[in-house]
């Protein structure tokens, strides 16, 4: 139990970690404010060294080798071309200056700055390039990081479930799916609030994870925590709560029997506080709980309760987009749904494309055991919709993170499947396909346009 916050919520590893400093080391965001104030530093700091070591040529433009361009290449390969093109700019400024000041007064040396500024702009342009791609890369990883999560707590929620499905079945009215359900729908119906249904949150833990007092709170633009609902009568939420802090710096669920927290006093009023967190680590609300039975506070019950609120986090997380998919699209798998908004948007935001495969076949037992064929051999994160219309059946198959060659792969699998299939002849019967990117101008209304077409 002592070590049950880890398993519930995996922390980076160390790998990445070592990475993502790196990354910041080499390439740090360019909107960083030091950027220009380091440009301005770096650049004059080559010129009074080059002033130190030859005052009546701090430029070295005479020399054998133009070793003052070696700053704003640095920069231009650190910061981008714009720096870069900033500290050639003070170069220039700098022998004009120069050559004001000195007695004698010397051609400008055209080919000296022509051939450092065009080094410099490839230089700008390499890093330019390779920082789009570093970013495209984090969000794309990032991107896997939030769904490996989800899908891991959603493996770990489904094998709870059966765990109690045999004990819960004979007493309990309602099964954990269909709670869950209404959890979901209660989200998406009530997603202008901050923390939508949290009444009936509560009531879900206090039926799964049995809770006898327990209170979720919000952060106030006071710093003060205010409860947003409550059963039994817990206490106010204190700022300085040892057990709340211990929960904010692990970002995960803490209890009192945590090693962090000393035995010799009590530090909290609360026996659980756990933040009530996205796939993204985004904080939504706080649940503290003062007071549930002793055999309730084991493993298997404080992890039930930690994946419930990263469930229900998850779910007002993603009910903006869904709900407006589900508006056009009532019967979509709420997984196929809660997806889409998310890819488009991915690609939106950083260029990463995405695509959705449609598959029509007939409506007969050829038809059906072809989709079943198909689904075998789908990459496993794709998501796939079956769906009926007319007198075709479709398979919509949502392809995250794909381009026009991984759509290729799918179909050739897709007609290397279907070729031992008994009864189904790719000549009499030939493929009918289509695809949807997220960078199309409106994939969803293209979407929308396939279920509005004739399929008798």
């Amino acid at each position: 139990m002592r070590h049950l916050s880890e398993h519930a919520m995996p922390n980076p590893s160390l790998t990445d970690t070592l990475l993502a400093n790196i990354h910041q080391l080499l390439a740090p965001l360019r909107r960083n404010r030091s950027m220009w104030l380091e440009t301005v530093v770096i650049t004059l700091g080559a010129l009074a060294l080059g002033a130190l070591s030859q005052s009546d040529d701090p430029l070295q433009a005479g020399g054998v080798f133009p070793w003052i361009w070696l700053a704003p290449i640095l920069i231009a390969l650190r910061y981008g071309m714009a720096a870069g093109t900033m500290s050639s700019l003070i170069l220039v400024i700098a022998w004009g200056g120069n050559d004001y000041m000195s007695a004698r007064h010397a051609d400008f040396p055209e080919q000296f700055f022509l051939g450092g500024l065009i080094a410099v702009m490839l230089c700008g342009e390499f890093s330019d390039l390779w920082e789009t791609r570093l970013r495209r890369a984090t969000e794309t990883n990032h991107y896997l990081d939030e769904r490996l999560s989800r899908i891991t707590d959603r493996h770990l929620l489904l094998r709870l479930s059966h765990d109690r499905m045999e004990q819960e079945i004979l007493t309990k009215p309602v099964t954990l799916r269909d709670a869950l359900r209404e959890l979901r729908q209660l989200a998406a119906a009530h997603n202008h609030l901050h923390l939508p249904a949290a009444d009936a949150l509560l009531q879900l833990l206090m039926r799964y994870s049995q809770l006898e007092s327990a209170a979720i709170f919000t952060a106030s633009a006071k710093g003060r925590y205010e409860r947003v609902s409550q059963i039994g009568s817990p206490p106010d939420l204190p700022n300085n709560d040892r057990l709340l802090a211990c929960a904010m710096e692990r970002q995960s669920l803490s209890h009192l029997l945590l090693d962090e927290l000393s035995d010799k006093e009590l530090p909290s009023p609360f026996l659980v506080i756990a933040p009530i967190l996205t796939s993204a680590k985004h904080l939504l609300g706080i649940l503290a709980v003062e007071r549930m039975p002793f055999l309730a506070l084991n493993e298997e019950n404080l992890q039930m309760l930690s994946v419930l609120l990263s469930y229900y986090a998850d779910c007002v997380n993603e009910a903006e987009g869904t709900k407006r998919f589900l508006e056009l699209f009532p019967a979509a798998p709420p997984d196929f749904a809660a997806e889409f908004p998310r890819v488009l948007q991915l690609q939106r935001t950083h260029g990463i494309n995405s695509y959705v495969v449609v598959l029509a076949f007939e409506d007969d037992e050829t038809g059906r055991q072809a989709i079943a064929r198909i689904l075998l051999s789908r990459r496993g994160q794709d998501i796939p919709w079956p769906i009926k219309l007319g007198h075709r059946l479709l398979l919509a198959n949502l392809m995250p993170l794909a381009n026009d060659a991984a759509v290729e792969g799918y179909l050739l699998r897709t007609e290397t499947a279907l070729k031992s299939l008994s009864g189904f002849n790719l000549d009499t019967r030939p493929l009918s396909s289509f695809r949807i990117g997220m960078a199309d101008s409106d994939p969803m209304a293209g979407f929308k346009r396939l279920f509005e077409m004739r399929h008798d």
